[in-house]
């Protein structure tokens, strides 16, 4: 009996995981709005039941990617804005840590552009405010910064505006270069290494924040 009821909970989950990542993609490829119901359960290989089963609707499913990534990337923001550490390289770790996620994540960023291009017209107030987690972790550096000599006395939102849209073109720009083989022979539009992007946002973030001399 135990072994049947672990089976049955493995496979909810399975299908749980199925319809999010079915729904990851659909959202990615075609907006909420031309997303259908009916592609994300093919997709996922599940029946509409299931997946209203495990979400309740469309829109809650659209709010749970959303949300996905912003407490996962929450999460990593405090943890390195709370240890101890200079700023700079708490900095550092903060624009490696969002990238790797971005990077675990390929349907987010063009999702978060679609969003900000409509002036996020489905994210509710909860949403908004695991947003803010994100954006917290990166004030309390910058500020940490500034209170220690180690950076200008720059806007921390402002700064946060500037890194954080250079994030999401970069991850849209490499998705539509490795769609279209018709872009792929343009040397501006060859596909750049992660880690090549990591430290060139690295040394970017620091030089904006860099106190004169």
């Amino acid at each position: 009996m135990v072994n049947i009821q672990a089976r049955k909970r493995r496979a909810r989950g399975d299908s749980q995981a199925a319809v999010f990542h079915a729904a990851a993609q659909e959202f990615a490829e075609r907006g909420y709005d031309a997303a259908r119901v009916d592609r994300i359960a093919v997709r996922a290989r599940v029946n509409k039941a299931m997946l209203y089963y495990h979400y309740g609707s469309k829109q809650a499913l659209y709010v749970e990617v959303l949300r996905e990534m912003f407490r996962a990337v929450g999460a990593r923001m405090r943890t390195i804005a709370d240890n101890e550490g200079p700023a700079d390289a708490k900095l550092d770790a903060w624009v490696e840590a969002i990238v790797e996620e971005a990077a675990a994540r390929p349907w987010f960023p063009p999702i978060m552009l679609r969003e900000m291009a409509s002036g996020a017209a489905h994210i509710d107030d909860a949403t908004f405010e695991t947003m803010n987690g994100v954006y917290l972790g990166a004030r309390d550096i910058i500020v940490q910064g500034q209170r220690d000599g180690l950076f200008r006395d720059a806007d921390p939102l402002l700064t946060y505006l500037t890194i954080l849209p250079s994030i999401l073109i970069f991850f849209a720009r490499q998705r539509v270069v490795s769609q279209r083989r018709s872009v792929q022979g343009l040397a501006a539009a060859a596909p750049r290494q992660t880690g090549d992007f990591i430290r060139h946002m690295q040394l970017s973030v620091r030089g904006i924040l860099r106190k004169d001399v």
